[in-house]
C-alpha cells in the first residue's frame, strides 16, 4: 500500500493536470450535446405544437391523413385544369384589327377588319367597310389560320397580326416570355 501511495505522490502532478484535461473535454463534450438536444428538443416542440398533449404517433397519423387529403384535392384539381385548357383552347385568344379608309372620298379610318383566332388558329374575320351612304359588315370563317374565301389585303394583314398576337408569348405583367426571344 506504501509504495502506491508514494507512487501517486511522486506522479500527484501528471494526475491532476490528466484529470484537468479529462474535465474539460467532458465540460466540452456536455456543452456540445446540450446544443444538440436544445435544437431537438426545439423540433419536437414544433412538431406537437397545437397537438394538447398527443403523442407523437397520433400526430404523424394525423399528418399524413392531412397529406393523402391534400394530394387528392390535387388530383381533382389537376384534372379539372386539363378541362379548362381543353375548353380555352377553343375560345378566342388571337385577335387582330386593321382600320383602313375603303374609299378616297371618305375620311377617316372608318373601315375595319377584325381577326378572332382560337388556339388552333380557327374563328373569323370581321370585315366593315364604311361610305357615306351605308356601312357594310360580313364574316368569313377561318379554318386553320386559312380561308376558303378570298381575302383582302386588310383582311389579310389582320389574321397576320392575329397570328402573331399568342397570348403563351405574353406573360401576365405585359411584357414578352422567353419563348419570345427563341
Amino acid at each position: 500500500m506504501q509504495q502506491i501511495l508514494s507512487m501517486i505522490d511522486a506522479n500527484s502532478l501528471t494526475f491532476i493536470f490528466t484529470s484537468l484535461i479529462m474535465n474539460l473535454v467532458l465540460l466540452i463534450l456536455l456543452i456540445i450535446n446540450y446544443n444538440l438536444t436544445d435544437s431537438l428538443r426545439e423540433k419536437y416542440k414544433r412538431l406537437v405544437k397545437g397537438s394538447s398533449g398527443k403523442n407523437i404517433e397520433s400526430i404523424l397519423m394525423d399528418h399524413i391523413e392531412r397529406v393523402e387529403g391534400i394530394q387528392e384535392e390535387f388530383k381533382q384539381l389537376y384534372s379539372k385544369i386539363d378541362v379548362l385548357e381543353n375548353r380555352i383552347s377553343f375560345s378566342i385568344q388571337k385577335i387582330g384589327i386593321v382600320r383602313y379608309n375603303a374609299f378616297e372620298d371618305v375620311g377617316s379610318d372608318l373601315s375595319y377588319s377584325i381577326a378572332l383566332l382560337d388556339d388552333n388558329n380557327n374563328g373569323i374575320i370581321l370585315t366593315g367597310i364604311h361610305s357615306r351612304v351605308e356601312t357594310v359588315s360580313y364574316a368569313k370563317p377561318i379554318k386553320d389560320g386559312k380561308s376558303n374565301y378570298h381575302l383582302s389585303v386588310e383582311e389579310l394583314q389582320a389574321l397576320e397580326r392575329a397570328k402573331s398576337n399568342d397570348l403563351d408569348k405574353i406573360n401576365i405583367k405585359g411584357g414578352r416570355s422567353n419563348k419570345d426571344i427563341d
